[in-house]
């Protein structure tokens, strides 16, 4: 593996020889947050919309970093030159910092860390998604909803996913609504109308999901940010999931398949927009 240069709360250094403080917060409580963003050909994608969720993000949890969001487009793009890598993801973790005495008396410097790696070779399509209990997974759902560091639950899922042979959980809350994958979001078609789980059930407002929704009203598709029951999955025409690092595939359950018409044309629009990044 390529021994990149990362940034570690103010210093540029070599990947192998990074460490995080054992006091951390973020390492000892899981206190912080983080944002994956992808750069295509060394252009960063839509920068100002992952650090405007994570600035909501770190209202929520009362995080003060004294960096402005320039100041950290300024580090993303710095890290990309810094790395001889056309194409792939940076990671942005912003944490509580390096505590000392009671962490919910804490107020000093938040801890900034930043890595990146390359994109994951595409897989075959459709992806197979399973269908899987909140309940059973340790999962918050809070509203606004935040990238915050406890992912323990959604790892869980996407364990129990690839022993079923699926490619990503799609999971299901108490009153049987679709919220989201373990890693990403999930839309449905049904008579060109473009479904998605609202954000107001604790769902992640992902980049890649604005993205979509943009570039389906392009397609003049009606969009609808709701409440989609699991009962109704399977009269959906067409479904696929979203992320940063995967962009647009197109899925499939058991017992469920699609032509994936509209999903391929959209397929397109974003991975034009993806081409455009802005640098």
């Amino acid at each position: 593996m390529a021994d990149r240069t990362v940034y570690v709360n103010g210093k540029w250094i070599l990947q192998s020889a990074a460490s995080v403080p054992f006091n951390d917060a973020g390492f000892v409580y899981g206190d912080g947050l983080f944002e994956t963003i992808r750069f295509q050909n060394r252009l960063l994608f839509r920068p100002e919309k992952h650090l405007e969720r994570l600035r909501a993000g770190l209202r929520v949890l009362q995080l003060h970093p004294r960096q402005s969001d320039d100041m950290l487009h300024k580090l993303l793009k710095a890290c990309v030159q810094k790395n001889d890598l056309e194409s792939g993801l940076l990671r942005l973790m912003i944490t509580r910092g390096l505590v000392e005495g009671p962490p919910w008396q804490f107020e000093g410097e938040p801890g900034i860390y930043l890595n990146l790696r390359p994109l994951s070779p595409p897989p075959p399509t459709p992806v197979k998604v399973v269908f899987l209990r909140e309940k059973d997974y340790p999962i918050i759902r809070f509203n606004p909803a935040i990238k915050s560091m406890n992912y323990v639950g959604n790892l869980l899922a996407k364990k129990e996913a690839e022993r079923r042979q699926a490619y990503e959980p799609v999971f299901v809350n108490r009153r049987e609504i679709i919220t989201e994958c373990a890693i990403r979001n999930i839309f449905f078609i049904k008579d060109r109308v473009l479904m998605t789980p609202s954000l107001e059930l604790g769902v992640l407002p992902g980049v890649m999901r604005d993205t979509v929704i943009e570039l389906a009203r392009e397609l003049s598709l009606t969009v609808l940010e709701t409440f989609v029951p699991y009962g109704e999955v399977d009269s959906m025409t067409e479904a696929f999931i979203t992320s940063t690092g995967i962009g647009l595939l197109p899925c499939t359950w058991e017992g469920w398949s699609s032509d994936y018409e509209v999903t391929f044309e959209l397929q397109k629009l974003l991975q034009r927009a993806i081409g455009e990044s802005i640098p």
